[in-house]
């Protein structure tokens, strides 16, 4: 039997396994890299939701008040009304022209009700903004996650395969130590 053959076999394989945990072994280093570059990212990720969240909240507040403000103003414009009808009849004088309150301050109240409507058109615009960003920042987080799972699986496969090769390391080296003897014992 050629136990030189089979010796330098057994290195071959030993030689190559050794060769193929490093390879492992370095891309698993590479892997971890990765994968803490992705928790940092998915977790940016999070902290920009939040803070878009809550920017969102106070927009909503401020949106809701909408209703109100324009109530308001409704409000003020019929007390304007009442008080000019209310004025005319205290002032009717045949010397002095009478004043209509209500042209005097429509003037005012159309341009404040212009000036809310484009507030408020602006802030609805903001927000939506702000659901649109969180939207993508959420397809963001979630594609971040994907990826970060996908780098885990190659850590567990690289570490598995890790695993084998050193069992082939393992075999060689008895198989190397096994034909070795066998060698000198055939010189012997």
């Amino acid at each position: 039997m050629d136990y030189e053959y089979y010796y330098n076999q057994a290195k071959n394989r030993y030689y190559n396994a050794c060769q193929e945990i490093t390879n492992c072994q370095n891309r698993i280093s590479s892997l971890k890299s990765q994968k803490q570059g992705k928790i940092n990212q998915i977790n940016q990720l999070k902290t920009d939701i939040k803070n878009h969240e809550n920017a969102l909240d106070q927009m909503e507040q401020i949106v809701k008040k909408d209703e109100n403000l324009n109530n308001k103003l409704t409000a003020i414009t019929n007390k304007t009304s009442s008080a000019a009808v209310n004025f005319s009849g205290m002032v009717s004088s045949s010397s002095v022209k009478n004043k209509d309150l209500t042209d005097v301050y429509s003037g005012e109240t159309a341009k404040t009700k212009s000036t809310l409507s484009n507030i408020l058109s602006t802030l609805k615009s903001k927000k939506s903004n702000l659901v649109n960003k969180i939207s993508e920042l959420k397809s963001q987080k979630k594609s971040a996650e994907n990826e970060l799972q996908n780098i885990e699986n190659q850590i567990r496969t690289n570490e598995s395969n890790t695993g084998e090769w050193q069992r082939v390391k393992s075999n060689a080296s008895y198989d190397m130590e096994y034909y070795r003897r066998k060698m000198q014992e055939s010189i012997a």
